[in-house]
């Protein structure tokens, strides 16, 4: 029988690669066969459909966009951890785009996926990094990536930084609790479970308290409380009243 299954094996995992070959113009197969690889241990075949899947889905779909910055790259990653060289294809797929970025040649959308990448690996502190440096020599194209640096910049305590890129910051704050309570308003309406809006609560109240206290140390506190009850309205944290 395990003479039967090391025949039959290879076939199956040939059969599967014919058939994505077949079907490049699906980018989701192509990642459930990245996958479906990983789980029989056909690492080599698994990096193949990554990269793939990595350089052809917005191509293919534009859909596919959250998922390729998210569950894709986890997926990569978690593939990285059996087999090595996966995980050395990832950072060389990020350095190889930080050095594009670098060099004035990119699109604020590489720039996003180097930091999605390097968030994936752990390593937030290359991207503030890297958008310090676009801060001091390419100003003009740091602002068209300030979108995918704010988290990573409050993360990093580099508020000062941020506010520069930020502007009026109850503008900004308003900005954060109307996208919040669209978001709420989806997830109360699915099936998500209720630590999805425990977190994004969180993430609020974290953002509101750092500008506040940011406001506070440029000596105007009455930006820092009015900052802090604004968020203080729709959500009920002792934080926001202390």
């Amino acid at each position: 029988m395990m003479q039967l299954m090391r025949y039959l094996l290879p076939l199956a995992v040939a059969a599967m690669l014919v058939t994505s070959a077949a079907a490049d113009d699906d980018a989701a197969k192509a990642l459930s066969d990245a996958q479906s690889l990983a789980r029989i241990g056909e690492y080599e075949a698994a990096l193949e459909r990554h990269e793939w899947y990595h350089a052809n889905a917005l191509r293919i779909d534009q859909a596919q966009y959250g998922v390729r910055l998210s569950f894709a790259l986890s997926a990569w990653k978690k593939l990285g951890e059996k087999y090595p060289p996966a995980l050395a294809a990832l950072t060389a797929l990020r350095d190889q785009g930080t050095q594009t970025i670098l060099a004035g040649k990119a699109t604020p959308e590489l720039f996003h996926d180097v930091v999605s990448i390097n968030r994936t690996l752990a390593e937030a502190d290359q991207s503030v990094k890297l958008f310090k440096t676009l801060d001091e020599k390419q100003p003009d194209f740091s602002k068209r990536c300030f979108r995918y640096m704010q988290d990573a910049l409050i993360d990093a305590g580099e508020v000062d930084l941020f506010t520069r890129y930020s502007g009026d910051s109850v503008a900004y704050l308003q900005s954060k609790i109307k996208a919040h309570q669209q978001l709420m308003a989806l997830i109360q309406k699915g099936p998500g479970p209720p630590q999805s809006q425990q977190h994004f609560e969180n993430k609020l109240v974290t953002l509101t308290l750092t500008l506040s206290e940011h406001a506070a140390a440029k000596g105007d506190p009455n930006l820092a409380a009015h900052l802090k009850h604004m968020t203080a309205e729709i959500i009920a944290d002792p934080r926001l009243t202390e």
